[in-house]
């Protein structure tokens, strides 16, 4: 059964995030953000949340660079969570968060996605919450908080991140640390049943 196929029985929506979920944004980021760093500026200005004005626009800059998304290399463990919750038998669709002031950033994620999870369904947006799905799994805590609060029945699946270790577990809520998967399959099969 082709994925189009699957599409049209009716299955449940599973929403996955593109950076840092399927593809490897952080290390491109951090790279980029070194050759940019000036004398006497530090590191560890880089790991703070929220980032220094100067260099959220440096960050902004960096991720609106054209090509910046086309060429960054896809995330192993992403790659597993799609085929899990498409081996489930959801209805997998990429949900991705868009610049608002760097509209070709939208066609090169939807480029990203063609080329490395090619049937897969696209939604780029502004935001994600008003999307809806049966599961999201996203990196980013802000955005899977509000996602929850529009769908309260969604369970979230959370790529493992630093910036996501005080994710707190629950009966919608799992911090993926990849290798074994038993207790997410057993809550992806739960939220496919429900």
């Amino acid at each position: 059964m082709s994925f189009a196929d699957l599409d049209r029985t009716g299955a449940p929506i599973a929403l996955i995030d593109l950076g840092d979920t399927l593809c490897e944004c952080t290390p491109a980021l951090g790279a980029a953000l070194q050759r940019l760093r000036q004398p006497g500026e530090r590191q560890e200005d880089e790991a703070l949340v929220p980032l220094p004005a100067y260099l959220e626009t440096r960050r902004r800059h960096v991720m609106s660079a054209p090509n910046f998304w086309r060429d960054l290399p896809p995330r192993g463990p992403g790659l597993e969570l799609l085929a899990l919750l498409r081996d489930v038998g959801f209805r997998v669709h990429v949900l991705t968060k868009g610049p608002r002031d760097a509209a070709h950033v939208w066609a090169e994620k939807v480029a990203w996605c063609r080329e490395h999870v090619p049937g897969v369904p696209v939604t780029v947006t502004d935001d994600k919450a008003r999307v809806h799905g049966h599961v999201l799994v996203d990196d980013w805590l802000p955005y899977v908080e509000d996602w929850q609060l529009q769908w309260p029945d969604g369970l979230a699946i959370v790529p493992a991140q630093s910036w996501n270790a005080d994710a707190v577990e629950g009966p919608r809520l799992i911090r993926d640390e990849g290798g074994s998967r038993e207790k997410v399959h057993a809550l992806v099969r739960r939220a496919f049943e429900r």
